[in-house]
């Protein structure tokens, strides 16, 4: 039910209430980390987010109790709604993630500036197969 609630609440992110409600979800301990993988989802529809909402992912990124596919979730959003001190941040856990969540962060730069998505695809780019791959697919973008 959660991916239907989160599909559902997505379509009224414009109204303050809803997407504050949301930010709170995001932090409520009761929560499994696959609810949060649908909030984050919900979320991910806006064109801009506000600092609160890339903190909030930022940390379920930092921590490292959490699955990877929630951390790989929060570090594409990170890396597409954060400003350069956040994706510095993403830059400075790269190597401390797992290979997934390593690639996560490479996927986010897409969204970088020229300067620094090159400088992702020199550093990460040949890591490995799932790299290769994924320069050859951004290269087509």
């Amino acid at each position: 039910m959660s991916q239907i609630y989160a599909t559902y609440l997505a379509k009224f992110l414009h109204m303050e209430g809803v997407h504050e409600f949301l930010l709170t979800l995001l932090k409520d301990a009761s929560l499994f980390d696959w609810q949060k993988i649908w909030v984050l989802a919900a979320l991910s529809q806006v064109t801009t987010a506000g600092d609160k909402a890339v903190k909030a992912a930022l940390d379920l990124l930092r921590d490292a109790s959490r699955h990877d596919a929630l951390r790989a979730v929060a570090a594409t959003y990170v890396g597409r709604f954060g400003d350069h001190t956040r994706r510095k941040a993403l830059i400075s856990i790269h190597r401390s993630v797992s290979s997934y969540v390593q690639v996560a962060i490479y996927y986010s730069s897409r969204n970088w500036p020229g300067p620094e998505r090159s400088n992702a695809k020199a550093n990460w780019g040949g890591h490995g197969p799932l790299q290769s791959l994924l320069t050859a697919a951004m290269s087509k973008k």
